[in-house]
């Protein structure tokens, strides 16, 4: 017998919910009056993650329910992941304190250590390397970036 209402199809009208709240309250981001009319803005990476949701909404409603395996969701490190989200949490809410140098290496060296990375050589290399980079590549193409409260 074919069920028309199944978890998948519900998860799918909760994604289209979300993505559509989304899409709206994206139109609130204030753009500068120079880049209104620019191909990519503010607005722009959102605008394609609402869409992106809609689309997953959409395969997850039409798709039969054969297509997802559910069972494979049991076996996901879903405390790592809530331990990587809190450290991205953390990092949006000390950028302006402590910089962006010094805020994103804490981020990527917790997140190696998340990640199960152990020895401190690699982890602070890549996180330190990565982190000015990055900077100097931003500041190359003229976009400032506050060194923090702390350094100030």
């Amino acid at each position: 017998m074919l069920k028309i209402i199944t978890n998948q199809r519900l998860v799918g009208v909760a994604f289209i919910v979300i993505s559509s709240a989304y899409l709206w309250f994206i139109q609130d981001i204030p753009l500068d009056f120079w880049s209104e009319s620019e191909p990519f803005n503010a607005r722009t990476m959102p605008y394609l993650f609402g869409y992106a949701g809609l689309g997953t909404a959409a395969l997850l409603i039409l798709a039969p329910s054969e297509f997802f395996d559910w069972q494979k969701l049991k076996g996901l490190e879903y405390v790592r992941a809530l331990y990587l989200l809190t450290l991205l949490a953390a990092y949006g809410w000390c950028i302006d304190y402590l910089g962006f140098i010094t805020s994103s290496i804490a981020l990527l060296a917790g997140g190696f250590i998340i990640l199960g990375e152990r020895r401190p050589i690699p982890i602070l290399l890549a996180a330190i390397g990565l982190s000015l980079s990055f900077y100097f590549g931003l500041d190359l193409l003229g976009i400032y970036l506050s060194p923090g409260e702390l350094w100030t």
